[in-house]
């Protein structure tokens, strides 16, 4: 399975536990994606909002207007509609404020 670009960033920037929590409230077809090749063990990774960013950019493979931060913000506001507040709310308190703050 091909990942679109976004959820490999996300899932490897989010703490195991809560990956896999975020994770299992995704419909099953992007759930699939999600998970593809993911090694629980080297995750959270550490990264700023701009090496965020560019890890999008570089592993999606199409032009978006506006840039990976605006594809990036889109694609959030698109998961949080398909994903429990209360859930959502775990996921804003367990992600470093910064990240928090690209959250909608």
């Amino acid at each position: 399975m091909v990942d679109t670009g976004f959820s490999h960033p996300l899932r490897d920037r989010l703490p195991a536990e809560t990956a896999v929590q975020f994770g299992a409230q995704l419909p099953t077809i992007v759930r699939g994606v999600y998970y593809d090749g993911w090694k629980p063990a080297e995750t959270p990774v550490k990264m700023s909002n701009e090496e965020f960013f560019a890890r999008v950019r570089s592993e999606f493979p199409y032009a978006v207007e506006g840039g990976s931060e605006r594809l990036v913000r889109t694609v959030l506001k698109s998961l949080e509609r398909h994903v429990s507040a209360g859930e959502w709310q775990h996921l804003r308190s367990r992600v470093p404020n910064s990240f928090a703050a690209l959250l909608p």
